[in-house]
């Protein structure tokens, strides 16, 4: 299927390595070199080398070397025969792995939750506004913890706790350790040796 789009001309694999090269995680000289070794393949040329590179690019052999030698640790190329080939080139080019993305709450659905209801545009910009004058967004949601706890559910009343917190130079209210272990002294005291 890819093959008969690409084709029918409706996939154009440089455009989307051009787009795509920093999603992949390919340097801009990566890319151009991926661009000459596929402009050679459809161009039918059967021995692609470094040094017919070389002849294309404005790239140092060293350069091309290294170059090279990280698309082969990417996977992007192989030798065969002492070619240069591509490594599923179309198919890595098509796929759409998205990494995983952790699932950040975003703080007015919390500020929602918690409070049962709607946020007014008000309380909307009151909360931008310890964002912006320096409260980080886990400080304010931990600030909001702590009004949960003591069942007031006020804007004022959290504004009152970040304040408090940050005249007393407190960071973090709740700091997430594992709790000490107690610690006993040894007793070197045999006494079984005592009779």
């Amino acid at each position: 299927m890819i093959k008969y789009l690409k084709d029918l001309e409706c996939i154009n694999l440089e455009r989307l390595l051009l787009l795509r090269g920093k999603e992949l995680s390919l340097t801009d000289e990566e890319c151009h070199i991926l661009l000459l070794i596929d402009t050679f393949v459809t161009l039918h040329k059967k021995m692609i080398t470094p040094s017919l590179l070389l002849k294309y690019s404005s790239l140092t052999p060293h350069e091309m070397d290294h170059i090279l030698d990280s698309l082969l640790k990417k996977k992007w190329i192989f030798n065969k025969n002492g070619a240069i080939c591509l490594n599923h080139f179309e198919e890595k080019l098509l796929e759409n792995k998205e990494a995983p993305v952790e699932e950040k709450m975003n703080m007015i659905d919390v500020f929602e939750e918690q409070f049962g209801r709607p946020l007014t545009p008000m309380e909307f910009d009151s909360i931008k506004e310890w964002v912006q004058s320096g409260y980080s967004e886990e400080m304010i949601l931990k600030a909001l913890k702590e009004a949960v706890k003591s069942q007031v559910l006020t804007l004022r009343y959290i504004e009152g706790i970040l304040i408090n917190w940050a005249q007393n130079g407190v960071k973090e209210r709740y700091i997430d350790e594992k709790p000490q272990e107690r610690k006993v002294k040894e007793s070197h005291y045999h006494w079984w040796e005592d009779e």
